[in-house]
C-alpha cells in the first residue's frame, strides 16, 4: 500500500533525529564584540512531523544562520543562537517548550512551528511583550488585539486564489474540482480558500475530503474522485497515480511538493502536475539553486518547504532587526514589520492583508505556478508578485 511518506525515509530520519538533533542548544561561545541573540524555535522533533517537517526545519534555520552570520545592528554587531525544542506540533508541546525558552533560556524572540502550538502561546508572548513568529496559521489567525503575533512562513490559502485566477485564464475547459486535504488546522484552511475561491471563479467543488496524514488507504479516495468526474484533482500523488491507471485524464495539482511522492510512483506518472505554493524546486529564484544543492549535499535529504521557510525566516528576522536599527525595541521592530520589506532568498518580502484582518502580519510571498517535466525539471508557467498575490487574495475573500 502507498503512503504519503515512504516509510524508509520516515525511519532513516528518525534516527537522525535521536542521534544528531537533541532538544535544546544556545551552546556556541560568542565572539569578542558580538552579540547573541537567542531565538526560540518549537519544532516537532518525534514521530511523523519530526521526521518530515522538524528535522528539515532545524537544519534549514541553521544554514540560513550560518550563511547570515555576524550582521550589525545600530553599529553593534549580532549572531543568532537557534534553541530548539520539542513542540510536538501541538498546543500542549508549544506551551512546554515556550516554558523553557522563557524561564532557562531566556530567548529574546519565539517562533512556534504549527498553526497549534503557536496559538496556544500566543497569549503568553503577548502579555510578556515577545515578538512570535510562527507558520501554518490562517490570516484570520492574526487580529488587532495580537500585535506581536506574525507569520513568516508562506500562507497556504492565500496562494490558492492566486492558481484558481490562472487556472481559470488557462485552462477554461476545467469546471469541477476535488481535493484531499490533511485532517489539521492547515489542510481545513486549504479547503476554506479552494472552496471560496473556487465560488469567486465560477467552479464547483465536487469533493473535499480530510484525512489524516500518513494514514490513509488512498484507494477508497481515488474510487471516490473518479465517481465525480473532476477536471481538476488538488491532493497528493498516490491517489493520482491510482486515478490515472483508472482512466483519469484531468489536471492535479499540489498544495506542498516534496519529491518523495514522485520517487515512490515514478516521475514518468507525475509529468504535468502544478505546483501553486512557493517552494524550493526549479530555477526560480537565483539564490535558491545553490542554496538548495549545498543544503542537499550537507544534510543527505531533500530542501523541502518547511527547510525553505526557515531558511528564508532566517532572512527575514535578520533584515527586520536591521531596518528597525534595534534589537531591543519591540514596538520599533513591529513598526518596521508592519510598514517595511525585506530582502530574503525570494526576493522583497512584506507583511500584508491588513484588508482582511485588521492588522497585517501575514508574510506575503510571491506565487510561481509551475508544472512537473521531468525528473526534478520544472517549467515555470507564470509568475505573480508578492503585491499581485496579495491583491487577488483580497478580492476573493474580501
Amino acid at each position: 500500500m502507498k503512503r504519503w511518506l515512504s516509510l524508509a525515509a520516515i525511519v532513516v530520519l528518525a534516527m537522525a533525529l535521536v542521534i544528531g538533533a537533541a532538544c535544546g542548544g544556545g551552546g556556541e561561545e560568542e565572539e569578542e564584540g558580538v552579540t547573541e541573540l537567542k531565538l526560540g524555535i518549537g519544532i516537532p522533533l518525534t514521530g511523523i512531523y519530526g521526521a518530515a517537517v522538524g528535522l528539515p526545519v532545524k537544519y534549514g534555520y541553521e544554514m540560513g544562520a550560518e550563511k547570515i552570520g555576524v550582521f550589525e545592528v545600530a553599529g553593534e554587531q549580532y549572531r543568532w543562537n537557534f534553541i530548539f525544542e520539542d513542540n510536538l506540533f501541538s498546543s500542549q508541546g508549544g506551551y512546554s517548550s515556550a516554558m523553557k525558552f522563557i524561564h532557562e533560556y531566556h530567548v529574546d524572540f519565539m517562533d512556534q512551528v504549527g498553526a497549534d502550538a503557536g496559538l496556544a502561546v500566543q497569549s503568553i508572548c503577548e502579555e510578556l511583550g515577545m515578538i512570535l513568529i510562527t507558520s501554518t496559521c490562517d490570516f484570520t489567525d492574526f487580529t488587532p488585539d495580537r500585535p506581536h503575533f506574525f507569520q513568516t512562513s508562506a500562507t497556504w490559502s492565500i496562494h490558492v486564489p492566486v492558481f484558481f485566477d490562472w487556472l481559470t485564464a488557462e485552462h477554461p475547459e476545467v469546471h469541477r474540482v476535488a481535493c484531499i486535504l490533511g485532517d489539521d488546522r492547515t489542510g481545513h484552511s486549504l479547503g476554506d480558500a479552494l472552496a471560496a475561491s473556487a465560488d469567486y471563479y465560477g467552479l464547483e467543488i465536487v469533493i473535499e475530503e480530510y484525512v489524516v496524514v500518513g494514514a490513509a488507504d488512498p484507494l477508497p479516495f481515488a474510487n471516490k474522485i473518479m465517481d465525480r468526474e473532476p477536471d481538476l484533482y488538488v491532493g497528493t500523488v498516490d491517489i493520482y497515480d491510482l486515478m490515472v491507471a483508472m482512466g483519469y485524464e484531468g489536471l492535479a495539482a499540489s498544495s506542498y511538493w516534496t519529491e518523495t511522492g514522485p520517487e515512490q510512483v515514478g516521475w514518468e506518472k507525475v509529468e504535468g502536475y502544478l505546483l501553486f505554493l512557493p517552494s524550493a524546486v526549479g530555477e526560480v529564484w537565483d539564490e535558491v539553486p545553490a542554496f538548495r544543492e549545498e543544503y542537499i549535499d550537507r544534510y543527505g535529504m531533500e530542501f523541502n518547504p518547511g527547510a525553505f521557510y526557515a531558511a528564508n525566516m532566517a532572512y527575514v528576522m535578520t533584515n527586520v532587526l536591521k531596518q528597525a536599527g534595534t534589537v531591543d525595541d519591540v514596538d520599533k521592530i513591529i513598526e518596521t514589520m508592519e510598514t517595511e520589506s525585506f530582502d530574503t532568498l525570494v526576493g522583497p518580502i512584506g507583511y500584508g492583508l491588513e484588508e482582511l484582518n485588521g492588522i497585517g502580519h501575514v508574510a506575503i510571498y510571491p506565487t510561481p505556478i509551475m508544472q512537473v517535466v521531468g525528473e526534478d525539471q520544472y517549467e515555470l508557467l507564470a509568475y505573480y508578485s508578492p503585491e499581485e498575490t496579495e491583491a487577488i487574495a483580497v478580492a476573493v475573500f474580501k
